[in-house]
Order: structure tokens, then C-alpha cells, then sequence
């Protein structure tokens, strides 16, 4: 004969079962390390050029950005852009060297990069563009969501046409550029 009391302790050993079971699942799935690293990125796309960009992965800072005037740069996490021989960036020609790499607000509420000597973690000081290199690009506020920031160059086209594409999405945002690497 069975006793009254077994499914409520079967039911009660389960439920306990499964908590250990959820609890390990969350212990192997806990990252040791902190979200945001810093990222390297190089792309050795000719024998005499390399390009190199570099940035820390944090996540975007909404009401910051919001805030910030038509004119002001973000700093896009210390973000470095090095190329090793003149290429043109947008439309900008770039000479060989290392760059601070920021994204700097438009009037139309948008974002453009820019490229200017400084230090990681630098900007350009607003309404100056001496020393800066604007970026012609295209600018989306409605991209797929990426909640960290993401740096990178990208092909595009077959072997006959390849393009090269300099891209900055953060959030819903994304900004993307051609590279071009001059014969």
C-alpha cells in the first residue's frame, strides 16, 4: 500500500534536485573575468599595409549621449586607429600613423568619426577641427542591438571587387566607412 506522503516528498526531492541542477548550471556559466577587456584588432590586408584598431568593451551610456551637444566627441572607450601607410578613410586621406579614434555628435542627432592626434581616452575639443580627420559614412540609430561596443574593419565584395569597411556599433548605432588602400 502506498503512503499519502510520497508525492509531496518525491515533489519535494525534485524541486531540490533541480536547484542543485540550476545552481551548477550558473556556476559554469559565470565568466571569471570582467565584461569589459581591451580588443586588438589587426588585418594585414596587403603585404604594405596593416591596419590595427584597438578600443575597451563597455557598454553604451544611453542618457550620456543623449546629453552630449552637436559638436562634442566620445572618446569610443579609448579607441585607436593605426594604419601603416596612406589610405583614405571615408574620404579623408589618411597618412601612415597612430590615431585616436571618436565618435562626434551631428547635428542631426547622428554620428560621425573622426580621427585625431591624442592620447586613448582623448577627444577633439568641440567646434575645433584642426588636427581632426571627419570620416564620411553612413549613420543608422536603428541597427540590431549590440550591447557592448564593437570596432571593426570588414570586407565587403568578391576578390575582383573587394572593399574594405571601417564599423562602430554600439547599442542601436552603427557607423560604418569605406577604407580604401590606394595602389
Amino acid at each position: 500500500m502506498r503512503s499519502r506522503t510520497t508525492p509531496p516528498l518525491l515533489a519535494l526531492v525534485a524541486a531540490l534536485s533541480l536547484c542543485l541542477l540550476a545552481a551548477t548550471d550558473d556556476a559554469r556559466t559565470t565568466a571569471p573575468f570582467h565584461p569589459h577587456f581591451p580588443k586588438t584588432l589587426t588585418c594585414q590586408v596587403t603585404k604594405e599595409c596593416t591596419l590595427t584598431v584597438g578600443y575597451q568593451t563597455v557598454t553604451f551610456d544611453a542618457k550620456g549621449a543623449a546629453a552630449m551637444e552637436p559638436g562634442q566627441a566620445w572618446h569610443l572607450a579609448g579607441a585607436t586607429f593605426e594604419t601603416s601607410r596612406t589610405v583614405v578613410v571615408g574620404e579623408t586621406e589618411v597618412p601612415p600613423g597612430r590615431y585616436a579614434l571618436s565618435a562626434r555628435k551631428t547635428e542631426e542627432s547622428g554620428w560621425e568619426l573622426v580621427l585625431h592626434q591624442g592620447q586613448r581616452f582623448s577627444t577633439p575639443k568641440p567646434g575645433s577641427d584642426e588636427d581632426v580627420l571627419a570620416l564620411a559614412g553612413t549613420f543608422t540609430g536603428d541597427a540590431p542591438l549590440l550591447e557592448h561596443l564593437s570596432i571593426d574593419i570588414q570586407p565587403a565584395g568578391d576578390k575582383e571587387h573587394t572593399r574594405l569597411f571601417l564599423e562602430v556599433r554600439f547599442d542601436r548605432l552603427l557607423v560604418r566607412t569605406a577604407i580604401t588602400v590606394p595602389d
